[in-house]
């Protein structure tokens, strides 16, 4: 069985506020404790760049992956390869907004794969828990924000 990540939180605000804060890669050093840059082409094919800052304070690695979907206030994907080697490790990154009564149920998720990810998960590899840490950090930091910029919404109150 292929490794998975999964994460979710609540946020009080529309899902096109979450999209925007989502989306603006320039404003990630700002407030993204986790993806702590990103930058490219935001269309379905195009090419990021992206510079994650590990929970645990391990090092830093930038890796390059491909936007699968981008559905405005919906869904951002995007899939990485290690070298850019297929089957070697490979990530699906998913980024899914729901809306809620409340506002938005924002999820953050990866499947991974490839020959290096299975000999990770079956040794016990850490990697996996600092990951969904940085998710978790990273979902909290963009709550904050997103509410922060959202609180004079009335449709919300």
């Amino acid at each position: 069985m292929a490794p998975s990540i999964s994460t979710e939180i609540d946020i009080a605000a529309p899902p096109s506020a979450v999209w925007t804060t989502l989306t603006d890669f320039d404003h990630y050093p700002e407030w993204n404790p986790f993806m702590v840059k990103a930058s490219g082409s935001k269309n379905v094919g195009g090419k990021l760049t992206i510079a994650l800052k590990p929970a645990d304070n391990s090092s830093s690695m930038t890796f390059s992956p491909t936007i699968q979907t981008f559905a405005p206030n919906e869904h951002l994907s995007w899939e990485g390869r290690l070298l850019g080697i297929p089957g070697l490790f490979t990530g699906q990154h998913h980024f899914i907004l729901y809306p809620t009564d409340t506002g938005t149920r924002f999820e953050q998720s990866e499947q991974f794969s490839g020959v290096l990810a299975l000999v990770l998960h079956w040794i016990g590899s850490n990697m996996y828990e600092t990951t969904k840490q940085g998710f978790a950090l990273m979902n909290n930091a963009l709550k904050e924000r997103v509410e922060k910029s959202s609180s004079g919404d009335p449709a919300l109150k």
